[in-house]
């Protein structure tokens, strides 16, 4: 059986080999496949699992219904016949594979190795169908032969079309073909910093606006002038793509430079936000919220391409820092629509000004955008000294157009030399403390994970314990470059660094419970923020890295109380500390939990007080229902926690709570002597997916 997997790009392969499309080609329109796309995972899983229970049956099912569904014939049609072949189908089989290879499968050595096809192996037929592979692929029909490479217009407009665009099943984004000028035309520069990087352009120092595309994500509201930027391409969206609505809010294509193996630079934006609904959010704040789309900026900025965002409202002193995490791989920027197009511009006078040798250089090991990222923080008007650069000042969620210094980005841009790149700092979480849901917290929501990218990793402190640990190994491939872990937001006595005596890029973060809390704004202002974030960031003899950055995000609709050893003593879910909850992370609830111990300080249970009604828990997060004669909890019953959508009107959305359900499954309680106050619950009574309780938290 031959499949594609189901993960993301390897990032460190994106760095380390050219790019190559996943050769897998569909019959339907390759504008229809995002719309296909859940379905085609979803067959492959069937076909997965039929295949691993023997049942070939299903397996031929769900492959035909994958032919049917048009995503990638090549793939279906080879499954296929491995699902006849198994099932004693012959004739079928060998038909389904003159299907694949009609489709692209040129893989001869697999077919002669894969034993569900072991049935076909003694057929003169089967051989002349490896025969036929093999003279296929020394004339291979590549992608580019299926494909047209398209240049720019003569309004330097480039197309992405049906022709020169394949969908991608691994990373679920489109892979465009095109060329882009090398040169640059003889029109001056227009735009900032235009009488510097005129004069490089001169002097041949420059590499100009040349084979840089620009890419707006507005319906082409208020684009970038490129004429001011003589050399660079705009991105053009035909009428099958904005008829999907596939040419709006963020990005979902990487470009590829004809068959050079490279990945065009690209800038863009989007103004575009979700803010007629309960669940309004910005862009930059809704990549927060959403694995998928976090792993996809990293992928975008490691493949040569930098995203510039408002955030409307999400980060302003009169509502607070919204931001549940601190992701590096685009660029948000304070202020309604169009706020970013100063720092647009200032990148593409960035681009302009790199030494050509430095960005073809940056742009062949996919870095030229971390180094893009790393000169806008270097040169903000807020830093004072370069070893500002180690702190929050350098690094905020959200960049303000007044600390903006174009001029000082496009020296620093021009500073840069091929010897001494900007390095690279991959994060990776080896180990971490994980909290059980509906027994250390109570939530829709089942993982404290937020995300976890090469470049950013986030969580959210769900559970009751005052501490959270991860092992984090920072990956950085420049030998000379020394690493810096550092407190970027948050309260540094709450932070504890373990580093490994053996590795410097192995270290233990051990973060402490933040209450809201303060954080400077700019111009003597505060802003208030739930968030810490730490940065890990690379340092050699000339020159930084982009942060990678850690962050741990708290919730605002809970009051929590601990003990000065640690123990939480009560979590009031009635009294939000934040004038706003982001309902996606974090449902309401109508309760208060005071927690109780024993002597020995461990955690026996709590009690859930509603007004005047109150229900007692055990540890295990068990509902007691009856007590023996020491008072203690004999007999319990699991619960669960559900949405409860409480409608206000006919024409008003309203935002759901969390309703407690009693699953009426009891579970008995047994006790090792008259001293022991905890318990355990008698397995008989449990269900596989029991979890102990935690230990009692340490300070």
């Amino acid at each position: 059986m031959k499949r594609e997997r189901l993960i993301f790009l390897s990032f460190l392969l994106l760095l380390s080999f050219p790019f190559v499309p996943f050769p897998g080609f569909a019959a339907a329109d390759v504008f229809d496949m995002p719309g296909l796309h859940e379905r085609h995972l979803q067959l492959l899983a069937l076909m997965d699992a039929a295949h691993d229970q023997k049942n070939y049956a299903a397996m031929e099912t769900a492959c035909r219904e994958g032919l049917e569904l048009g995503t990638a014939d090549e793939l279906w049609a080879y499954n296929l016949a491995c699902a006849y072949a198994l099932q004693g189908k012959t004739e079928d089989a060998l038909a389904a594979l003159d299907k694949a290879i009609s489709a692209g499968f040129r893989d001869a050595d697999f077919l002669a190795k894969d034993p569900d096809l072991a049935a076909l192996r003694r057929s003169d037929a089967y051989a002349a169908r490896g025969a036929r592979m093999k003279r296929l692929r020394e004339v291979p029909e590549a992608v580019t032969n299926r494909l047209v490479t398209l240049p720019p217009d003569a309004t330097q407009t480039v197309m992405q079309t049906a022709s020169n665009t394949l969908w991608n099943f691994q990373t679920g984004i489109f892979h465009s073909f095109i060329s882009l000028p090398s040169t640059n035309p003889p029109a001056a520069y227009r735009g900032p910093e235009a009488a510097a990087i005129n004069g490089w352009l001169r002097d041949g120092t420059a590499a100009g606006s040349a084979g840089v595309l620009y890419v707006n994500r507005d319906n082409d509201t208020r684009p970038l002038d490129i004429a001011r930027f003589p050399g660079m391409a705009r991105l053009g969206y035909p009428q099958a793509m904005a008829d999907r609505r596939l040419n709006l809010g963020l990005p979902n294509t990487l470009f590829a430079l004809g068959n050079s193996g490279q990945l065009a630079p690209v800038i863009g934006h989007s103004s575009m936000g979700y803010l007629n609904s309960p669940y309004w959010r910005s862009q930059p704040r809704a990549v927060c919220g959403n694995p998928r789309q976090a792993a996809l900026q990293s992928l975008f900025l490691l493949g040569n391409q930098l995203f510039f965002y408002p955030v409307f409202g999400d980060y302003d002193p009169r509502t607070g820092d919204l931001f549940p995490a601190n992701a590096p791989s685009c660029i948000a920027v304070a202020g309604q629509g169009n706020a970013e197009r100063p720092f647009v511009e200032a990148a593409a006078a960035a681009l302009a000004a790199l030494r050509p040798e430095t960005r073809a250089e940056l742009s062949r090991a996919g870095l030229l955008m971390p180094a893009l990222s790393m000169l806008f923080r270097a040169s903000q008007r807020t830093l004072k000294s370069p070893r500002d650069y180690f702190s929050g000042i350098a690094h905020p969620v959200v960049f303000q157009e007044r600390d903006l210094d174009t001029a000082q980005l496009v020296r620093m841009a021009h500073a840069l030399t091929t010897n001494d790149l900007p390095p690279l700092v991959l994060l990776r979480v080896s180990r971490e403390t994980l909290m059980i849901p509906d027994r250390d917290y109570f939530d829709i929501v089942r993982t404290e994970q937020l995300f976890d990218t090469p470049l950013a990793v986030a969580r959210v402190f769900r559970g009751a314990a005052r501490t959270r640990t991860l092992e984090i190994q920072a990956l950085c491939k420049r030998a000379d470059a020394r690493l810096h872990w550092v407190v970027l937001r948050g309260d540094p006595a709450k932070i504890a660094f373990t580093p490994c005596p053996t590795n410097q890029g192995l270290m233990t973060l051990t973060v402490a419970y933040h209450a809201p809390f303060e954080a400077p704004f700019g111009d003597k202002q505060r802003i208030l923020t739930s968030r810490v974030d730490i940065g890990v960031i690379a340092e050699t003899a000339t020159t930084f890295s982009m942060p990678a950055i850690v962050s741990f995000f708290f919730l605002g609709n809970e009051q929590r109380t601990y003990a000065a050893d640690g123990r939480i003593l009560s979590i009031d879910y009635t009294r939000p500390q934040t004038l706003y909850n982001d309902p996606l992370l974090s449902y309401m609830r109508n309760w208060k939990d005071v927690y109780q111990y024993d002597a020995q300080d461990r955690l026996t249970g709590w009690r859930r007080i509603r007004g005047l009604d109150e229900e007692r828990f055990t540890a295990y997060g068990h509902l007691v229902t009856a007590n023996d004669a020491h008072g203690r909890p004999l007999k319990a019953h699991k619960v669960h926690y559900l949405p409860r959508r409480i409608k206000v009107d006919t024409t008003n959305e309203s935002l759901p709570d969390l309703a407690q359900t009693d699953d009426n499954v009891e579970v008995t309680y047994r006790y090792a002597s008259d001293a022991d106050l905890v318990g355990a619950p008698d397995p008989a009574t449990l269900t596989q997916d029991f979890q102990p309780p935690a230990p009692a938290a340490c300070p």
